[in-house]
C-alpha cells in the first residue's frame, strides 16, 4: 500500500505584483495555516495556485484559500487554481467556490 504524502510542500515564484506557487501534497488542518503563513500578499494583486500535486483538499483547505482570497480582494487583486485534479475540482464545485478555478482545457 502506497502511503499518500501528508505534508505540503509549497514552491513559490514572485513576479512583480503575482506570486506563482506550485502546491503538492494535502491541505489538511495541520497543513493548512502554513499555506497562509508563507505567502507574502503584500503589493501582490493576482496569485496563482498551480494545484497539480494537491492530493487532497480539507475543509481547512478551502478555509485557507477562502482567507487568501479575501486578503487579495482588499487589495484590489484575484486568485486562481490552475491544474486541478477532476476529484478536487469536485469539492470546488460542490461548495460553490468553482469561480476560482482555471476553466478546463
Amino acid at each position: 500500500m502506497v502511503e499518500a504524502n501528508k505534508n505540503l510542500r509549497i514552491e513559490q515564484k514572485r513576479e512583480g505584483d503575482k506570486i506563482v506557487c506550485k502546491l503538492s501534497g494535502w491541505l489538511d488542518p495541520n497543513t493548512s495555516p502554513e499555506l497562509v503563513n508563507k505567502l507574502d500578499l503584500n503589493g501582490i494583486k493576482s496569485l496563482v495556485i498551480d494545484m497539480s500535486g494537491v492530493e487532497y483538499v480539507f475543509s481547512a483547505g478551502l478555509r485557507s484559500i477562502l482567507m487568501l482570497q479575501k486578503l487579495l480582494e482588499f487589495q484590489g487583486g484575484n486568485i486562481k487554481l490552475t491544474n486541478v485534479s477532476d476529484d478536487i475540482r469536485g469539492i470546488f464545485e460542490c461548495t460553490g467556490l468553482d469561480s476560482l478555478l482555471e476553466p478546463k482545457a
